[in-house]
């Protein structure tokens, strides 16, 4: 059983770089699992997607959201989100953000530019505004014991399947 990540250790963790898996209702009540980027600013959350996305659809339709952003790697730990997003027209400074943090300043320069103008100008994109409404965070690490977690950090380093 994980131990609660306390409120701020959770601000911290979702100020970090992690990919998310955001989810949303389809019009047939089934869930839509989509991994994206995000940014965190001040308590809320901006996703930059296609503003024809089955995720704008869906929250035009139910704007009820889960997000979950965790470590990838053990011992684990993460976040999930709860609340409500809407839709807003792209946000140049976000969407900036957003590649730099994930691609670093060069990648991310040429990200945003590399697009033709069909893909601009016929599907714009859009920034999804996600207004938590609960945040719990959980982590393993506490009760990882020290040889474990010496074992996991260099499994990093070595090759799969070692």
């Amino acid at each position: 059983m994980p131990h609660k990540l306390p409120p701020q250790q959770a601000e911290r963790f979702l100020s970090g770089r992690h990919v998310a898996v955001l989810t949303t209702t389809n019009a047939n009540g089934t869930p839509l699992q989509t991994p994206v980027w995000y940014h965190y600013q001040d308590g809320t959350i901006y996703v930059r997607t296609n503003s024809k996305s089955g995720k704008c659809r869906n929250i035009l339709r139910d704007p009820r959201i889960s997000l979950c952003v965790q470590d990838e790697r053990p011992p684990y730990r993460g976040v999930t989100v709860t609340g409500t997003a809407c839709i807003e027209p792209d946000r140049p400074e976000l969407s900036k953000a957003m590649s730099r943090n994930y691609l670093g300043a060069i990648a991310g320069f040429f990200y945003l530019r590399l697009r033709t103008r069909n893909q601009i100008e016929d599907d714009p994109d859009a920034i999804l505004v996600i207004r938590p409404d609960r945040k719990d965070g959980w982590d393993y690490r506490p009760q990882t014991p020290f040889l474990g977690r010496i074992w996991l950090t260099l499994k990093r380093l070595l090759p799969p399947g070692l």
